[in-house]
């Protein structure tokens, strides 16, 4: 039997179906401004014929969303259209994780979930850096979480620095050949790239030195982590870890 896994993020809504553990089929949407259950419904549909999946053999489904306002038309799509329960993670049923936050209320479940699938991975001490439309730092730390970091992501920065400056305009996300650009273009690129790569290694050696452990694992996720992979700051990457924590929760 399969489980179906939807993790609505706020610029993308990724859905997988696991096998066991084995994740097998992947599909990454566009997350809408609005949208109604009977609309998700029938992209589920077609989504899951075009592959030859059939409902049937989906036994346990997981959502996650950062979109609160989307989140009760996708559990009443999939409910209808699986006729299963529908798990959404929350602080309120993460598998007896400790939650070392003031507010656990606030956690995004995403950012949950990811720290789910490194201790599922057998991590006691782990820390997952998520660059989507948010840049997130979630801690394992002694088995618990343990809080963590936010600041704009990447796309983000560069939609704020293009809104804000009339004469600058939106360029393709590229490493440049040098630090220095000698066109507006490489200008903005190197901002954007080495700046937010600054920004990565200063938090990272920071929560490393506040917990006393220089041999912490990083893991790197998220829709912008592709162009992040030779820069030495990761241990591994894992384009899906959200999806892997969601998977938990579904099937307990």
């Amino acid at each position: 039997m399969s489980t179906l896994c939807v993790d609505v993020g706020n610029t993308h809504t990724v859905v997988g179906v696991f096998e066991g553990e084995t994740l097998v089929q992947t599909w990454r949407l566009t997350t809408p401004a609005a949208i109604t259950s009977d609309e998700v419904l029938l992209k589920m549909q077609s989504l899951l014929q075009m592959e030859n999946i059939f409902p049937q053999r989906i036994s346990h489904v997981g959502l996650s969303s950062v979109v609160p306002d989307l989140e009760r038309i996708w559990i009443k799509a999939l409910s209808v259209f699986l006729n299963k329960e529908v798990k959404v993670l929350s602080h309120n049923n993460c598998l007896g994780l400790e939650l070392d936050y003031e507010r656990p209320e606030q956690i995004g479940p995403d950012r949950l979930a990811n720290v789910l699938a490194l201790k599922h991975m057998g991590y006691e001490n782990a820390l997952a850096v998520d660059l989507g439309t948010a840049t997130t730092f979630d801690l394992l730390h002694q088995g618990a979480f343990a809080g963590g970091v936010i600041f704009p992501g990447i796309s983000s920065s560069m939609e704020a620095l293009t809104t804000k400056a009339k004469r600058l305009t939106p360029v393709s996300l590229l490493w440049p050949a040098k630090v220095i650009g000698k066109n507006t273009e490489d200008s903005i690129r190197s901002g954007l790239l080495h700046g937010f790569m600054g920004q990565l290694q200063h938090i990272v050696d920071g929560m490393k030195k506040e917990i006393n452990q220089e041999s912490l694992f990083v893991m790197g996720t998220g829709g912008w982590s592709s162009i992040l992979e030779d820069n030495g700051l990761f241990d591994a990457f894992d384009n899906f870890l959200t999806l892997k924590g969601i998977r938990l929760i579904a099937i307990h």
